[in-house]
């Protein structure tokens, strides 16, 4: 396994009861059974003394304590049936049902539990049921203690192609580690990708070429420098290892190379250097989540617990 990442001990999976919800349990399933861990399931209902008009969701009263506990009685039984028949004989299991806020809740959870990853699907239920989509897969990804897999309705149980970004950062530096233990434990193939910006190019490169030296070309060759030291300071298996390199927009190439490429699943690091300057969480990783087709692993720099 990579050096400076020991795996997965605890995973939490984020749970709306949905068709998406069970690809994104097989997935952590998948991963917890590779890497050993313990895996928490947990759904989050509504606080309904929060909901300015309980007509408006077609609640029978406003007792909002005794409707609160009937839906956590039928929480409870959907966690039963959700589970029942797709937890591998030995693999241990807790389950919980919140209530409140759904990222603020599980990532309360999350921290509590001292979780090494927090997995969800991409998209969920409709309505006032909604769980997982769209912004509260963000509020997770953005609140989460730990780092988070945004699982896709695309994912396939045999990942071949596993594309991690790097700036050079220390954030992206354990995003790599972390794509590249999961890479191995799948047999997969590992894509390592810099994007080169021009906002990227260092005064000094640029003050020090000469009248007849390509300014890009001798940017793409300290790139790529930088590129394989990376690599040997990450002590990886090489054998099955890709090494990019593009010009363009770290969000937008990482997509295109997705896609080329067929990766099942994107690693991104949450912090790296601001602006255009590198693959940083905020933008970067909501239009990612956004345009692309693969799952998603968004890489915390430091675990609140690690």
């Amino acid at each position: 396994m990579a050096m400076g990442f020991s795996g997965f001990r605890k995973i939490l999976v984020a749970s709306d009861f949905s068709s998406h919800s069970k690809i994104a349990f097989a997935r952590a399933v998948e991963l917890a059974s590779a890497f050993q861990s313990e895996v928490y399931v947990a759904h989050c209902l509504p606080d309904l003394a929060l909901i300015p008009s309980a007509s408006e969701f077609g609640l029978p009263y406003n007792d909002y304590a005794i409707t609160q506990e009937e839906f956590r009685r039928d929480a409870t039984i959907s966690m039963k049936n959700f589970l029942e028949g797709n937890v591998p004989q030995g693999q241990a299991v807790h389950t919980k049902v919140l209530v409140g806020d759904p990222h603020i809740e599980l990532s309360q959870l999350a921290q509590q539990w001292g979780a090494d990853l927090v997995v969800a699907g991409r998209s969920g239920h409709s309505g006032w049921e909604q769980f997982i989509l769209g912004s509260t897969t963000r509020g997770l990804v953005h609140r989460s203690p730990t780092s988070v897999l945004a699982v896709s309705d695309h994912w396939v149980e045999k990942t071949e192609n596993v594309l991690a970004g790097t700036d050079f950062s220390d954030a992206s530096k354990k995003a790599v580690l972390e794509g590249a233990a999961i890479a191995e434990k799948q047999n997969a193939t590992l894509h390592l990708l810099h994007v080169i910006d021009s906002a990227d190019t260092p005064e000094q490169s640029v003050a020090a070429m000469t009248n007849g030296e390509s300014i890009r070309q001798s940017i793409k060759e300290k790139a790529r420098s930088r590129l394989d030291a990376l690599v040997q300071s990450l002590e990886i298996d090489t054998t099955k290892l890709q090494l990019h390199l593009s010009w363009g927009t770290p969000w937008r190439d990482m997509c295109q190379t997705a896609e080329k490429i067929k990766a099942e699943l994107m690693v991104i690091g949450n912090v790296g250097r601001r602006g255009v300057k590198g693959l940083v969480l905020g933008n970067t990783a909501d239009r990612i989540l956004s345009h692309s087709k693969s799952s998603v692993l968004a890489v915390k720099e430091h675990n609140s617990h690690s």
